[in-house]
């Protein structure tokens, strides 16, 4: 379920970025957009009304945030993760009430819901002039938190499940997400088989204690609902996973003869043998075998995303990222590749005072390679030319990039 593309623009003024978005008409006036215009609604992005090339618009503050999609445009959530991002949401479901403000106004459309990177706390984007109910928004979000959740955690991803089913149903009430986001989000396996409203063990065999998936996905909703919810379904739980197909991907790369991405970190990946399209297609395998072959991580002790520091080495001079005044050299192992401040959000780290939490990603595309800044508070510099927020611009061998302060040479 995807929400219509909102027709918004990024700028960046001082220290400060936002989101901009026109107003549905020149004199267009609401209570509601006079509530979040004079009220600090708790957990909506602040607002404020200017004009701006001859146009009404108003102006969200979007400063040291980013878009959920972005902070897990290359990790899986967690259960821990999906869990406080849900609190926040349900919070500021409650709050708005207290304003008398609708709950179609609310985007939850992970493009649009920003988050602070190392809390993950929402803050919600409202727009007045939209209309859609509360289960409409969450199923936007839910779908998302699903397709995205670890395959490799199936507990994780049976709880996503849940809330999901629980968001479904018709006369879902926002009580009913606050108690399972407040639930233990890790029942032991007793727990599980006594949940008999999300979880039936009927088809199990005597003595059996395997579960098996297609028990949790039987539902008296209509034909053509199961078959979508087993689409989104199989996305997680299938036997061929997205590291999977990404495996596959870049086979054939190497095959044609083009660069094969390198997960970064230096971490190793062992591969079963066995193919995945052995299943048959739209089959779904046993609980206990649901996982087995997806990609097994050695453990190396090191952190996701972390960056690998080239040195002085005679591999070709290819995707590099050179420092200025220092000639540190950083390999580009694959895309999206994010630099910023916090360790565990970004693939290259950068203590300088001067760079944001997130400050710029560089992605692939057809064939090139951009750079884009993420709301940076110092900007960031395609030689010497500040980048707009959310600009994206084709870099070229020997462009000098700076992030912030800190200077770079692109090879």
């Amino acid at each position: 379920m995807e929400e219509e593309k909102l027709k918004v623009l990024y700028k960046k003024s001082m220290d400060h970025n936002y989101l901009v978005a026109d107003l549905p008409g020149e004199d267009y006036e609401d209570y509601r957009l006079e509530m979040i215009l004079e009220n600090d609604v708790a957990g909506l992005l602040k607002a404020s009304v200017r004009m701006n090339e001859g146009r009404r618009r108003i102006y969200y503050e979007i400063s040291s945030m980013q878009p959920l999609g972005r902070i897990f445009e290359h990790k899986e959530i967690k259960r821990e993760d999906a869990a406080q991002i849900l609190r926040g949401v349900v919070d500021v479901f409650k709050s708005i009430r207290e304003y008398m403000l609708s709950e179609g106004g609310l985007i939850l459309d992970p493009e649009y819901l920003f988050v602070d990177p190392e809390s993950l706390r929402p803050m919600v984007l409202y727009m007045p002039w939209k209309t859609a109910g509360m289960q409409e928004r969450l199923l936007v979000l839910m779908e998302y938190l699903m397709e995205h959740t670890d395959p490799n955690d199936a507990q994780s991803a049976l709880w996503t499940y849940r809330l999901y089913k629980a968001a479904k149903n018709e006369n879902c009430v926002l009580g009913d997400i606050e108690k399972l986001v407040a639930k233990q989000p890790l029942p032991g396996s007793e727990d599980r088989l006594q949940d008999t409203e999300s979880i039936s063990v009927m088809d199990s065999a005597p003595g059996d204690s395997v579960m098996k998936l297609t028990d949790i996905y039987t539902d008296e909703e209509e034909e053509e609902e199961n078959e979508r919810r087993q689409g989104l379904l199989t996305r997680i739980f299938g036997s061929r996973s997205k590291n999977t197909q990404k495996k596959e991907e870049n086979k054939a790369s190497k095959k044609s003869g083009q660069k094969v991405a390198v997960p970064l970190g230096g971490r190793k990946r062992e591969f079963k043998e066995e193919a995945a399209d052995k299943e048959e297609e739209g089959s779904l395998p046993d609980f206990s075998e649901a996982f087995a072959d997806m990609e097994k991580l050695e453990s190396t002790g090191e952190d996701y995303g972390k960056t690998v520091f080239v040195g002085q080495t005679d591999a070709p001079l290819e995707n590099l990222l050179v420092e200025k005044g220092k000639g540190r050299q950083y390999r580009i192992n694959s895309f999206p590749f994010t630099i910023g401040k916090v360790k565990n959000c970004v693939d290259l780290p950068l203590s300088d005072s001067s760079v944001s939490r997130i400050h710029a990603r560089i992605f692939s595309q057809n064939g090139h390679v951009y750079i884009q800044d993420c709301h940076s508070t110092n900007g960031t510099y395609i030689n010497g030319v500040q980048l707009e927020a959310e600009e994206q611009v084709m870099l070229e061998k020997e462009d000098e990039i700076g992030i912030g302060k800190v200077k770079f040479n692109y090879m």
